[in-house]
Parts: C-alpha cells; sequence; structure tokens
C-alpha cells in the first residue's frame, strides 16, 4: 500500500495542486516553497501523534492570493495497492476493485470546523466521526529540528518498554536476577552515603528553626536521605552515553548527534511497526542536517533501505537528491502566488529519457535539480569557459541561483526532457557540426538539425556537395537557424568553441597561446580542449569582459534575463 497522490485546494501555500508520490519520494524546492506544508497535510489526515485538537483548522491555514483569501480547505489523499487484510478489513466498504481507497480533510474559513471523509473514489465519499483508521494505517514523522537530548527524553521510556517486550522467558529472568543484585547495590550505596559527615551536618540549621516553630518538632528531623533511589529511579534517569574500544566518550557533535537520533528513531519505528496488522509511512524532512558529503548519501540509502514502508524525505541536499531518480522528484515551485509540482510530482514521463542518462548521473546534475536555469553545454572546456566569463561579465551565477551544466556530448535532448518534466527552465549551446553521412556522398547539418528538432520545426536540406560549418555562415544558413532557436534558448556556435573564441577576441587568445594567425591558435586550443582552455583562461582572463556584446555572451544574458523574467 503506498500514497500515490495528493490534492491540495486552499491550504497554505497551495491554491490548487495534484502532487503524485512514488515508493520512495523526494521533496525538492526553494525555501518557504512549502516542503513543510506540504508534509503537514499528510500529517493532518495520517499523524496519530496530532491529536482531534492538533487538526483543527486556524486562519493560518488558509491560502491567501493576490484577491484574497481561501474560504475552505480540502485535502484529498488517494492510497494504492491496498492489499493489507487489515486496512481492507477497517476500511470495510472504503477500498475500490482496483484496491484504492481515498481520504479528504475539509475545513471551513467562516467557522474554522473541519470534516472527514473516506471512500473508494473521490466521487463517492462518505463523512467519518473520527480517523479511526490510524490503528492499522498512519505516519511516523521527523521534524528538520532534531534534538537528541529531548528526543530521549521523551522516547526513553517507550524505547525501554519495547525491548523489555519483546525478551524471552530465559532473558526476562536472567533480567530479573540482575535487577535484585542492583537493588541491594544501591542500599549498600544509600547507606555510605548517609554516613558522609558534611551530608548529615547540612541540615542541621534547618532541624534547629523546625524546632523553634512547633513543639511536635522536638523528636522529628528532616534529612538529605538518598533511600528514595531504588533501582526504577536509577534505571529512568539513564542518559544516552557512547564509547570506543572499551573507553567512554562524548556523544560527538551536531553531525554524529543527527545519526544517532535518526538511528534511535528507525529503531524504534522499527520496533513499534506491527507488519502484519498495519501500513506505516515514514516521513523523514531533511535528514542531512550537519553531515558531510559521503554521510549525506549513506543516510539517505540506509533511510530508503532500511524502512519498512513507504519513505517520503523532503531535502535541500543534493547529496541526498543523488539517490533518487527523478521519476522520484516532486519539485515544488512557486507559480501565480501559489505553489504546485512540477509535472504534477513524480511523473512516468521521464522514466525512459531517465534510464538512458543515468550513467550520466552525478553530483552536478543533482545540484541542477535545485536551480532556477541550467546553462547546457557540451562538455568541460565549455563549462571552464563560461564560467570565467560570467565572472567577467559579473554575472554572479550562485547568487542568480543558475548552474552550467555538461552534457558530456550531445546528448541534450536527455536531460532537456527531465528539467521539462521538472519545470526546470534551461539555455543551451551546442556546435555547428557537418557530417557526411555513412555510406552516401552526402552531408547533412548535423549541429543545425539537432536544434531544430528540439523546437518541432524541419530539418534542413542535405546538401550534395561538401560543405563546412563556415559555409553556413557564409551563406545565411547559420543566421537563418539562430533567428528561429534564440528565443527559445538555443544557441548555436559559428563553427565551435575554439573558433568563435580566436573569432571574436583574436589578438589576445593568439598572444596568450604564443601563436601568429587564428588557424594555428584554433588547431592548438583544440588538441587538448580542456587543459589549454584552463591555461588560456587564465592569460585573459582580464580580456573577457570584451566579448559582452558577441555571440558568445548572448547565451549568459538570455540566462540571466529568463531567470528575472519570473
Amino acid at each position: 500500500m503506498k500514497i500515490s497522490k495528493v490534492h491540495l485546494e486552499g491550504f497554505r501555500n497551495f491554491s490548487n495542486s495534484n502532487i503524485n508520490f512514488n515508493k520512495n519520494t523526494l521533496i525538492i524546492g526553494a525555501n518557504d516553497v512549502g516542503k513543510s506544508n506540504l508534509l503537514h497535510a499528510l500529517r493532518i489526515l495520517l499523524d496519530k501523534s496530532l491529536s482531534e485538537v492538533d487538526i483543527e483548522p486556524s486562519e493560518l491555514d488558509f491560502h491567501i492570493n493576490p484577491t484574497g483569501v481561501s474560504d475552505e480547505i480540502s485535502i484529498t489523499v488517494k492510497f494504492s495497492d491496498i492489499t493489507e487484510d487489515a486496512v481492507i478489513s477497517v476500511l470495510k466498504g472504503s477500498v475500490s476493485e482496483n484496491n484504492e481507497t481515498f481520504l479528504r480533510y475539509t475545513a471551513v474559513r467562516s467557522s474554522l470546523s473541519y470534516k472527514l471523509f473516506v471512500g473508494p473514489s473521490v466521487d463517492d465519499l462518505q463523512e467519518i466521526n473520527s480517523r479511526f483508521y490510524l490503528k492499522h494505517m498512519h505516519l511516523k514523522y521527523i521534524e528538520s529540528q532534531r534534538d537528541l537530548e529531548r528526543f530521549i527524553r521523551k522516547e526513553k521510556r517507550q524505547l525501554l518498554k519495547i525491548a523489555q517486550e519483546s525478551l524471552s522467558d530465559d532473558e526476562k529472568q536472567e533480567d530479573d536476577d540482575l535487577l535484585a543484585e542492583i537493588s541491594s547495590d544501591l542500599e549498600n550505596l544509600n547507606d555510605k552515603v548517609s554516613q558522609l559527615v558534611y551530608v548529615d551536618k547540612a541540615m542541621n540549621d534547618v532541624n534547629d528553626e523546625l524546632k523553634k516553630l512547633a513543639h511536635h518538632y522536638a523528636n522529628y528531623e528532616v534529612q538529605l536521605d538518598t533511600g528514595a533511589i531504588q533501582v526504577n529511579d536509577f534505571i529512568e534517569k539513564l542518559q544516552l552515553g557512547a564509547n570506543t574500544n572499551g573507553s567512554n566518550v562524548m556523544l560527538g557533535g551536531d553531525g554524529r548527534n543527527n545519526q544517532i537520533l535518526l538511528a534511535l528513531w528507525k529503531a524504534k519505528s522499527a520496533q513499534e511497526h506491527d507488519l502484519e496488522n498495519e501500513v506505516i509511512f515514514y516521513v523523514i524532512e531533511e535528514p542531512e542536517a550537519h553531515l558531510h558529503p559521503h554521510q549525506q548519501r549513506k543516510l539517505a540509502t540506509y533511510l530508503i533501505d532500511e524502512l519498512p514502508g513507504q519513505t517520503i524525505i523532503s531535502s535541500h541536499s543534493p547529496q541526498i537528491t543523488v539517490n533518487f531518480s527523478p521519476d522520484s522528484i516532486i519539485r515544488l515551485l512557486h507559480q501565480n502566488s501559489s505553489t504546485l509540482a512540477a509535472s504534477e510530482g513524480c511523473s512516468d514521463c521521464i522514466e525512459s529519457g531517465w534510464e538512458d542518462m543515468s550513467y550520466r548521473m552525478s553530483i552536478l546534475p543533482a545540484e541542477a535539480f535545485f536551480s532556477d536555469g541550467i546553462f547546457l553545454v557540451e562538455g568541460p572546456s565549455e563549462m571552464l569557459f563560461y564560467q570565467s566569463l560570467s565572472k567577467a561579465l559579473s554575472i554572479d551565477l550562485d547568487f542568480e541561483n543558475l548552474s552550467i551544466l555538461s552534457v558530456d556530448g550531445i546528448s541534450f535532448k536527455v536531460f532537456i526532457s527531465i528539467l521539462d518534466a521538472l519545470q526546470i527552465p534551461w539555455m543551451m549551446r551546442t556546435d555547428n557540426d557537418v557530417s557526411k553521412i555513412s555510406g552516401k556522398n552526402e552531408w547533412q547539418h548535423a549541429g543545425i538539425n539537432r536544434c531544430l528538432s528540439l523546437i518541432g520545426e524541419d530539418p534542413f536540406d542535405r546538401g550534395y556537395t561538401e560543405f563546412s560549418p563556415q559555409d553556413t555562415v557564409d551563406n545565411g544558413e547559420w543566421q537563418t537557424a539562430s533567428d528561429l532557436l534564440n528565443d527559445k534558448g538555443i544557441f548555436l556556435s559559428k563553427v565551435d568553441l575554439e573558433t568563435d573564441l580566436v573569432e571574436e577576441l583574436s589578438d589576445e587568445v593568439q598572444t596568450a597561446v604564443g601563436k601568429s594567425d587564428d588557424d594555428s591558435a584554433i588547431k592548438y586550443l583544440q588538441g587538448k580542449k580542456a587543459l589549454r582552455m584552463r591555461k588560456l583562461l587564465k592569460s585573459i582572463s582580464r580580456d573577457l569582459h570584451k566579448l559582452n556584446r558577441g555571440e558568445l555572451a548572448k547565451p549568459l544574458h538570455k540566462l540571466v534575463e529568463m531567470r528575472r523574467s519570473y
């Protein structure tokens, strides 16, 4: 059984949003976009730790838009693949033949009242008086602000109780014997403490004053007594400690404490989970806190692999993101004064594309999922160049929340399909390649047609005589294609990066690489592209601003223009 879809209407950030979920789902998005609010919507219907009072609406729960405040809230959760007997039994006639059921929470602002509904479809919902179903289907939630000591104080007794209930008869007898021994040791300890002279004298003045107050204190004394410390009190006051190689050590810093807390939470959740009689959904906010990259990635796989149920995680971390395929990512974004999910959440439309590119997946494209715009380029030379050019033109990519991403070749279409599905705006620049058709005396506009296919335009016709990229510039074909492409954020080199750079900054490049003409400078740069580009950029960094009005800078200006337009 899994949560497969959530519909939010009039609730906090959400005006009217459909959001699809996968078995394991990651929720990402900018600060204040509504990640926690989406999770709270689930908690209203499914979290046992929220009381009936906790789920009553407040004025702040109703969506505010430019025209006013929503009058009603509607939260609808769709569940799929329901095969568990306990759930089917408790929901009775509310599970459809397709093994689906729906829960709905509605609230009215005028009265701040709410109602609950359940049914086999959104068109067949019946009002219910309580969240009676929570006995057999509910979620466990851990918030982003985690305090290990507070968690231990709150959960220690339950952790001990669960562990105690799991003991065999022999283990129980062993513990009983040991508890009796500890009790005897504590009595001896109490006697020795009471014999300390300063402990005995500490209350003398108090007892003298008591005798002055009333005659019945004549033979009465108060004392500091350890007699109340019994075995149960002793265990109640146990604190979390740690040791390594047999020696006691401090628990550690915030990162380690975060891991300890999550491990404790997972252990407790797994112990409490009755696999035969209940379904549990696990919801974790920002698990990456205070952890270095390797531990963030490990933590993500740990939570996904170890928790015995559907796992829903919210995160700001690219390290966490690399553990999820894009069809398991919900990217929330602002649009028209409301929050929605790109492609309505987890989307099958990018699954095939993802399989095509998965071997290229790294931390960089994961980071791109958090960007407000992506500039796609062919390889590392282009990345180096445009990172340097952006600095020279005072374009702060981090401030603008923009990323430059290499597709490591010409597979732009695969990346674009994923970015489109996640509604992440993009630009691209590619070489004006010309190639010969295998086995034929024909040549094709490979670079131009690569770009035209992305916007659904017909390809340029093949040529029956050999031609070069420069020929397409000279005969106007490059300009014709660019006029169609540039407004769509697609930019085509006249030839390639090295040739275009030498054309726009000829003298400076020739001097930097020690060549006397353009052709030899171009050939030199094309020899060991990334290595020589890096060296060149160090030499001409003060001259890059001269490219500001040229063709090479156009994609960067367009990227910033796009970013600031929404």
